[in-house]
């Protein structure tokens, strides 16, 4: 997934004023780069932006006493001795630090930082990111790390804290360093090193000179320094904290997820339409099978006759026909009660309690001495050529039990 780094500087003013950028692979490569607004910068799904040394003030404090969100809320009053500057225009944002009860809190212009928010925002890039140059290079155990450009700088004293530094030149090493060193006491870094600036007109090279400083600790020659390339741990904490927390990305694994998706996604446009294309076929099947129903009541009754429902009619027309040629139907009783009459007739006295016709069904209210009886007796009216349906089956408490038989002519005996 691609990256856009933008480096916020202090010359950044609004979203009118240019700035650098670099458009990074995964592995950090650079892609592109440029200096423009950030209206002309390339969109991607990721970026981050990088704010210069000088825009950042970072100082380690204790830790206030009582829970988190207390002692968050007093964060702009307790920077507000280092930062000099009213509390309402402060946005602290705080770190953990080796030691207990003690934690790093880096400082930024607030009414700054929401023009920069503003301004991404306008120019869609997705700002989710915001970290310090400061924190950037590489820490050693037991080092510190400069970055120089033979006049200014910055300097990463822990992997929480750092400073700017300025007005300095190859033979007079800048005064905040020199104030750092003194700061440390009896606890001074084994070695400082440092690293030059990478710039695209000026070659920094390995056998360059070191500035002629005379510090106290041993200052090394590092890799030259480029943002645009450099490293972002996870570990470095983002500014964009609190107020500024940028909302919750539901779906922040998307690109990744993007194949699958639209495998998923193609899987179900040919569910649907396989499935329209199966109710459309059945769809015609019906109304094919339904002409051919109207076609033949047609032309078995007449085209004169008005049709409604098909099978309905053909079974009443049917019906009717049969009792005009002196013929049973499947639907009267006399053949019902014949195809019955022969089993039922074998129960003992006493079992028939009470017998109804309606529409073509026989219904008879059995009593029997026990449930199987039932299973039995529905075997036997099968196999007269009955469709039996047993119902409301309950123990009568006296030994007996007692249920209701349904009863259709399957086809005309």
């Amino acid at each position: 997934m691609n990256v856009l780094r933008i480096y916020f500087s202090a010359l950044w003013r609004d979203s009118t004023s240019p700035c650098p950028w670099a458009l990074c692979d995964d592995s950090g490569a650079v892609l592109q780069q440029g200096l423009s607004p950030l209206a002309s910068m390339p969109k991607t799904y990721h970026c981050i932006g990088i704010l210069s040394a000088d825009r950042v003030l970072m100082f380690t404090a204790p830790q206030p006493p009582g829970n988190q969100r207390r002692w968050q809320a007093a964060l702009p009053f307790i920077a507000e001795e280092h930062a000099l500057t009213d509390p309402d225009d402060i946005h602290a944002v705080p770190a953990a630090t080796s030691q207990a009860d003690t934690m790093a809190v880096s400082v930024i212009a607030k009414s700054w930082l929401k023009q920069i928010v503003a301004a991404t925002t306008e120019a869609r890039l997705p700002l989710r990111r915001l970290i310090a140059e400061t924190l950037m290079p590489d820490l050693s155990a037991a080092s510190w790390t400069l970055v120089w450009d033979g006049s200014s700088g910055f300097l990463r004293t822990s992997p929480t804290t750092g400073l700017t530094l300025d007005s300095g030149d190859h033979e007079t090493p800048p005064l905040a360093l020199l104030l750092s060193l003194t700061a440390a006491g009896t606890h001074p870094p084994r070695q400082i090193e440092l690293r030059q600036i990478q710039s695209a007109d000026v070659a920094v090279s390995p056998a360059q000179d070191l500035p002629g400083w005379n510090l106290p600790v041993p200052l090394v020659r590092g890799e030259a320094w480029d943002w645009q390339r450099a490293p972002i741990p996870e570990a470095i904490p983002n500014l964009l904290w609190g107020d500024f927390a940028p909302p919750m990305r539901l779906f922040e694994s998307l690109p990744k997820l993007r194949p699958v998706l639209f495998i998923l996604l193609a899987a179900f446009i040919i569910e649907v339409v396989g499935t329209h294309i199966e109710w459309a076929i059945l769809a015609q099947e019906k109304h094919a099978l339904t002409q051919q129903q109207e076609h033949i009541f047609h032309a078995a009754f007449g085209d004169d006759s008005t049709l409604v429902d098909a099978p309905l009619q053909m079974q009443r027309n049917l019906a009717a026909s049969r009792h005009a040629a002196g013929v049973a139907d499947t639907t009267d009783l006399i053949p019902l009660l014949d195809s019955a009459a022969q089993v039922i007739g074998t129960l003992n006295a006493g079992s028939l309690r009470s017998l109804n016709y309606d529409s073509g069904k026989l219904e008879l209210d059995l009593k029997l001495a026990q449930s199987v009886d039932f299973d039995a007796l529905t075997k036997k009216l099968q196999s007269r050529g009955l469709k039996v349906r047993t119902s409301d089956m309950h123990d009568l408490g006296d030994g007996t039990s007692q249920a209701k038989l349904t009863l259709s002519l399957e086809a005309l005996q």
